[in-house]
């Protein structure tokens, strides 16, 4: 992949890849929606015709306009905004397998069900009032099943939008231009039917419409030279051509419906010409069935008068005049015939072959006069479960409204309530949906996968399907979300795949018990900041690791140790040992009862060895069920680079002005006065991340120390200017000091 350019683009939730496109007001790039991990074509409107307002907000519209018109055949949208920066974008599909200009048709039949796609796309975005007005095959593009999605709407027109374009102003490719159009006149759903003709000629015939040195000689010829002949081989397609090519309007087709049934009565001749050229096979001694294809959906008077013109009848002007009637009746169907052409080849007719006498001659029989209403009945179930199944394999499942499986099964069990084989089929629109599903969770593409499942839920809803049909696939992907939540929990780590398979599983199992417990589970994963407080008054602040230090998760203790908790668990005890006050000398008769300066219950303890301070913290693991200790050297150092404290007296307890009385307490001391001389009460100064005097007040004893298991570390109400919070002191583990108290830490 080509190296892109340091660009000034910053689209929330997206990288940009590469450019793959460039228009006059827009340019398009390669992505990856970080969120989804999936590549999407990013197209952005260029800075330069932003200060155009008519531009910008056709820019706009065509976001809406695409947006608006859902369809299998037309490119989707899955983001549009504008940003407070003024760039304004919308994201699609990445469509990677070409455009109708590389496809090679193998042959017509081939050709005419991609047209009949294209017509299928156009005819719903003329339903919703849209005329494309750019149609050509580069705006043709192909999704990795083969589909036609229609694409580049940036030029359409809506009746629902305001029109952006001046009526002078000629946009759209030459080559595919309708005359109209080029006059700028008023566009019609026909000018998108002469674009379309004009692709259809050029796939046929290898050459554009019309060829000429420059685009303007190009748009004179649509609107003054005679529409082109095809040769002899595709004199069939010619109608086609001329009605799609006629210069007037009026004179086209109707509607793309209307091009597509002629599209199709191509196919069906051709089929016709084949059968009616197979010659008659040798008759055996026994009846066999013989398959003809017919029309699913051609009136059951069509199938009978057709049964009645192959028996030999004795008057050839009254076969003629049959024939006639049949031909106009069959016409008239056309529109059914195109409704069902996919389900050519599932009607089974019965027809014997019997030896007249002793003659090699064979003749068909017409076995439907045998037949009663009954029977007729069946034929007619039997001819709509094969279309419903048909529709079921091309995955036409619950859309478009009446034309999907769905509804056709369903249509049979409001006649047959008690058909299984309509049941069955009901039930395996949603066995195909869960097919759908899960080529989207493979593929990561868990925002398509949604819309299935939004899909598959309104099935069950609307059709009162029994969810339980479709336990095997749900207990799948509810095992897959249970595994990830586990692991989350386990490593207390939420991630984004946990929270879409959490998001999947409750949307196919609601108000199941046990994806409510793994949602709450989930959601219960502790983040750092998280305040968590035992029963005897203790507060925790959990920071989650995130680094590479070998450290645990842990919880950091938001105060010291008080004194008020400390006599507890002491009582009297631990008395023996005098404080040391300022490092100089032990103080006669002073220990963490009675400290060389006042202090009350909320102070923090002093001059206690840090093997006292260990004993507090088993005895509180015993007393709580918890499990508590001192912190490490490690964990300490963590908590200052998260916390980064500044060492100023007036955010915490250090020594400043205030000690000028006190000279021993240190040769360096600040310019400020934080007007405590010596230790100060737990929460005196602002906390940082709920974290209190962390840089002042008390040193704390830690274990894991260089050299020594355990060591004061921090800075104190004695600490000055040249004292650093992650230097340990010289204080021996085994002495006590005025200066030196601790806090705890929380384990899992």
């Amino acid at each position: 992949m080509k190296t892109v350019p340091k660009l000034n683009l910053n689209i929330p939730d997206h990288t940009i890849l590469d450019k793959i496109g460039d228009g006059g007001m827009s340019t398009v790039y390669l992505g990856r929606q970080i969120s989804l991990q999936r590549k999407v074509a990013i197209k952005i409107l260029k800075k330069l015709v932003t200060d155009d307002k008519s531009l910008a907000e056709r820019f706009v519209d065509e976001a809406k306009t695409v947006a608006s018109l859902d369809h299998p055949h037309i490119i989707s949208i899955y983001e549009a905004k504008k940003l407070p920066s003024g760039l304004a974008y919308f994201t699609m599909p990445y469509l990677t397998h070409g455009d109708f200009g590389e496809i090679i048709c193998t042959n017509s039949d081939h050709l005419i069900e991609l047209l009949c796609q294209i017509c299928d796309g156009l005819a719903h975005a003329h339903k919703h009032g849209v005329i494309h007005r750019d149609l050509k095959p580069d705006n043709i593009l192909f999704d990795q099943f083969g589909r036609i999605k229609i694409a580049d709407f940036g030029i359409a027109i809506s009746q629902n939008a305001k029109r952006q374009t001046k009526e002078t102003q000629l946009l759209g490719s030459a080559h595919y231009m309708s005359p109209e159009q080029i006059q700028s006149r008023n566009i019609s759903y026909q000018s998108d039917i002469y674009s379309l003709g004009c692709i259809i000629y050029e796939k046929l015939t290898g050459d554009h419409v019309f060829e000429a040195g420059n685009d303007f000689s190009i748009l004179m010829s649509h609107i003054n030279k005679p529409l082109p002949e095809l040769p002899d081989t595709l004199k069939e397609w010619q109608t086609i051509i001329d009605r799609c090519l006629a210069k007037d309007p009026e004179e086209r087709f109707n509607d793309v419906e209307a091009l597509k049934d002629a599209l199709l009565a191509i196919k069906y001749s051709k089929q016709e010409n084949v059968e009616q050229s197979k010659p008659i096979p040798k008759a055996k001694k026994h009846i066999r069935p013989l398959y003809l294809v017919v029309a699913a959906g051609v009136l059951m008077s069509t199938l009978l008068a057709a049964f009645f013109l192959s028996k030999k009848a004795d008057n050839e002007a009254e076969d003629a005049k049959q024939l006639e009637a049949t031909q106009l009746l069959a016409q008239q169907n056309a529109e059914a015939l195109q409704a069902k052409q996919d389900q050519l080849a599932a009607l089974e007719l019965k027809i014997a072959v019997v030896e007249k006498n002793d003659q090699a001659e064979e003749e068909i029989v017409d076995i439907t006069g045998n037949l009663d209403n009954e029977d007729i009945n069946k034929m007619s179930i039997q001819m709509r479960l094969n279309e419903a199944r048909n529709l079921l394999i091309r995955k036409r499942l619950t859309k478009p409204k009446g034309e999907n499986a769905a509804d056709k099964f369903q249509a049979i069990l409001l006649e047959k309530p008690d058909n299984q084989a309509a049941k069955d089929g009901l039930n395996q629109v949603g066995h195909h949906y869960f097919e759908l599903i899960d080529e989207k969770l493979s593929n990561n593409e868990i925002a398509e996968a949604l819309k299935y499942i939004n899909s598959l839920n309104d099935y069950i809803d609307n059709y009162q399907i029994d969810r339980n049909l479709f336990e095997p696939q749900t207990s799948r992907i509810s095992s897959i979300t249970s595994d990830l939540v586990s692991k989350a929990v386990n490593t207390r780590r939420k991630n984004g795949l946990a929270e879409q398979y959490l998001q999947i599983t409750s949307l196919l199992l609601p108000n199941y018990k046990s994806v409510q417990e793994l949602t709450s589970a989930y959601n219960n994963i502790p983040q750092t900041g998280l305040k968590v407080s035992d029963q005897l008054g203790h507060e925790f602040i959990y920071f989650a690791v995130e680094n590479n230090s070998g450290l645990q998760d842990f919880m950091f203790g938001s105060n010291e140790v008080t004194v008020e908790q400390f006599a507890r668990f002491a009582g009297e005890r631990f008395t023996e040992q005098k404080c040391h006050h300022y490092d100089k000398k032990v103080f006669f008769k002073k220990t963490w009862l009675k400290t060389p300066f006042d202090q009350t219950n909320q102070h923090p303890v002093v001059c206690i060895t840090a093997s006292q301070a260990q004993d507090y913290a088993q005895w509180l693991s015993n007393q709580t069920g918890q499990k508590y200790r001192l912190a490490s050297a490690g964990e300490f150092e963590y908590i200052n680079q998260q916390l980064q404290p500044q060492a100023n007296c007036q955010n915490a307890n250090l020594a400043g002005t205030e000690v000028a009385s006190e000279k021993k307490a240190t040769d360096n001391k600040y310019s400020c006065d934080d007007k405590q001389i010596f230790t100060a009460p737990v929460n005196s100064f602002a906390a940082q991340n709920q974290i209190s005097n962390f840089n002042g007040n008390v040193s704390e004893w830690v274990t894991g120390c260089t050299g020594q298991a355990n060591c004061a570390i921090g800075n104190s109400w004695r600490s000055g200017s040249d004292s650093s919070n992650t230097t340990a002191l010289r204080s021996a583990p085994n002495e006590t000091h005025s200066h030196v108290g601790f806090r705890l830490v929380r384990e899992f």
